[in-house]
C-alpha cells in the first residue's frame, strides 16, 4: 500500500449535502407556491439570498467561518452544546427559519406568517429527511478496510449536525477515528485539526492521504499538514481550479483504491 492512512471529507465527498439542500428548498418553495400565488422558482432564488443576508447580519459569522457552519445548515441543524455560538444560533434559529420565508413571500406580494413558519418547518424535516451516499462510498470504504488502511473521517461543522450525519448514512462504522471541527475548536483548512486526527489515528502525515472535494479546506489544508490530497472533482459542482494543486484527481470515489494500492 502507498498509504498506511485515509482521511475522507464528509459533506459532497462521502455524502451528498448542498444538492440535497438545494432539493430541500426547491420542494419547499414548491408547497408555498401552491398555497398561494408565488412562483416556486422565484421563492426559492429568493429564500436562499435571504438566509444568506441574514446569517452574515446575524449568526456569529466570525466562529461559524472558522468551523465551516453556513446558512443552509443554520436552517434545519439543531445546535446542541454550551458553547456560546451555539446556544446563540440554537436560540436564534427558529426565528431565522421564519424570517427566510416570511421575506421571501413578501417579495412575492404575500403577508403570511403562518405559511413562513409552515415553510421553515418543512424545509427542516425534509433536509433531514434526505440522506443519500455518493455512488460507491461504502463499497469504496469496505475494500480500504479489508485491505488494512486506516481510516479517518475529517469534517467541518456543528458537532450535533456532523454527528446527524454520520450516524444516518450508516457510513460511520467503518471510521477508526471521525473528528469535527465544532468539537475541537479548529476546522480545515487549519493544519491542526489534521493532525489531531492523524495522532488518533497513529499515523504520520507522510503515511496519510486527504480525500475531499473542497480545495480550499482538503486540499490546501492538507497540503498544509504535510499530508498527500486527493481532489474529488464531481461534475457540476463549481470549485475554483488553480487555487491549489492536488496530488491526485478523481471524478468518483471508485478510482480511489487504485491510488491508495489496494
Amino acid at each position: 500500500m502507498k498509504f498506511r492512512a485515509v482521511l475522507f471529507d464528509l459533506d459532497d465527498t462521502l455524502i451528498w449535502d448542498e444538492r440535497l439542500s438545494r432539493q430541500a428548498l426547491l420542494e419547499t418553495a414548491a408547497e408555498g407556491a401552491a398555497r398561494t400565488r408565488a412562483d416556486a422558482g422565484r421563492l426559492a432564488v429568493a429564500a436562499k439570498s435571504v438566509s444568506d443576508e441574514l446569517w452574515r447580519a446575524r449568526a456569529p459569522v466570525d466562529r461559524c467561518d472558522a468551523l465551516g457552519i453556513v446558512a443552509l445548515e443554520g436552517m434545519w441543524g439543531h445546535f446542541h452544546g454550551e458553547e456560546d455560538y451555539l446556544r446563540h444560533l440554537r436560540e436564534w434559529t427558529p426565528q431565522f427559519r421564519v424570517e427566510i420565508w416570511r421575506r421571501a413571500l413578501a417579495a412575492e406580494g404575500i403577508d403570511d406568517d403562518r405559511l413562513a413558519a409552515d415553510l421553515g418547518a418543512l424545509f427542516a424535516r425534509r433536509r433531514r429527511e434526505l440522506q443519500d451516499p455518493l455512488p460507491g462510498a461504502e463499497v469504496v470504504l469496505q475494500r480500504l478496510r479489508s485491505a488494512g488502511v486506516r481510516l479517518g473521517l475529517l469534517t467541518n461543522g456543528a458537532a450535533s449536525l456532523q454527528r446527524e450525519k454520520i450516524e444516518t448514512s450508516g457510513l460511520g462504522l467503518y471510521f477508526d477515528a471521525a473528528v469535527v471541527s465544532g468539537e475541537v475548536g479548529t476546522g480545515k483548512p487549519e493544519p491542526g485539526i489534521f493532525h489531531h486526527l492523524l495522532a488518533r489515528l497513529g499515523v504520520s502525515p507522510a503515511e496519510a492521504l486527504m480525500v475531499g472535494n473542497s480545495l480550499a479546506r482538503d486540499i490546501a489544508g492538507g497540503k498544509r499538514a504535510g499530508v498527500a490530497t486527493c481532489w474529488l472533482a464531481l461534475e457540476g459542482e463549481e470549485e475554483p481550479v488553480g487555487l491549489v494543486e492536488p496530488d491526485h484527481t478523481i471524478s468518483s470515489l471508485g478510482e480511489l483504491p487504485a491510488i491508495v494500492g489496494v
